[in-house]
Order: C-alpha cells, then structure tokens, then sequence
C-alpha cells in the first residue's frame, strides 16, 4: 500500500501522466513514509462533458478538475503528513492541469491492516 487512483476532467500527454505518476509516488514516499517499491498509480481521464461541479458542466468551464483516492494504512501517518501530502498533490495536479477548481478532490482512505493486502498476505499477518 498504497494505491492511488487519479481520475482526471480533461486529456494529459504521456510524459504529463508520468510526471503525475511520478509526483505521486514522491509524495507517497517523502511526506507519508511509504515504501516506494508497494506504491502503485493508476491515471484515467474522464470526458469534461462527464463531471459535474455545482451542477455545471465541466466542459463548458474554463478551468479543469480531478479526483485522487489513495489508499493507505490506518495508524501510519500523522494529521499533519496527511495534509501535507494533501497539499501537496493539490499543487502537482495543477502544475500539470493548470487551474482547478476548488472541489478538486483528494482522499485518503485509511484502511485497517486486516483489510487489505498485497502479495495475498494483510500488512497485519506479515507483522510477527
């Protein structure tokens, strides 16, 4: 863990979707100490005309939007790592998109260790 899920509102070259990847990852490693080898993302753009902001459609807006999950270890990090890593995210994505609008979302879903696993084995059976 973890893995990070990027839905984005509007179309990005390959080298923007690895600076995305890339940036991600950073963050998943230096703000919440994770081990960069298990951190796993995923890029997808959804059409503008899909997504909705305050019932306005996305297309007809001049700025653009994203939504980030990241899935992570309950207990593993601090209310500060966690909005900094926040922040963080919030500033690659528009570096890279250019304006967002505010209800660009970034979520960390903080899962316990018994919930979820890589290799077939929970963080929580690999502890001992």
């Amino acid at each position: 863990m973890p893995y990070i899920r990027v839905q984005l509102g509007k179309p990005v070259s390959p080298t923007e979707t690895l600076r995305l990847a890339d940036g991600i990852t950073d963050v998943m490693t230096t703000i919440l100490h994770k081990k960069q080898s298990l951190v796993s993302v995923s890029v997808e753009t959804l059409p503008a005309s899909q997504w909705f902001i305050g019932g306005q459609n996305m297309a007809e807006q001049t700025e653009t939007t994203a939504f980030v999950s990241a899935k992570i270890t309950e207990g593993t990090n601090t209310v500060e790592e966690k909005a900094q890593a926040i922040a963080a995210i919030y500033t690659l994505l528009g570096e890279v998109l250019g304006t967002l609008a505010e209800a660009s979302y970034i979520v960390l879903d903080c899962l316990p260790a018994t919930d979820w696993g890589y290799g077939g084995r929970t963080p929580a059976s690999r502890k001992g």
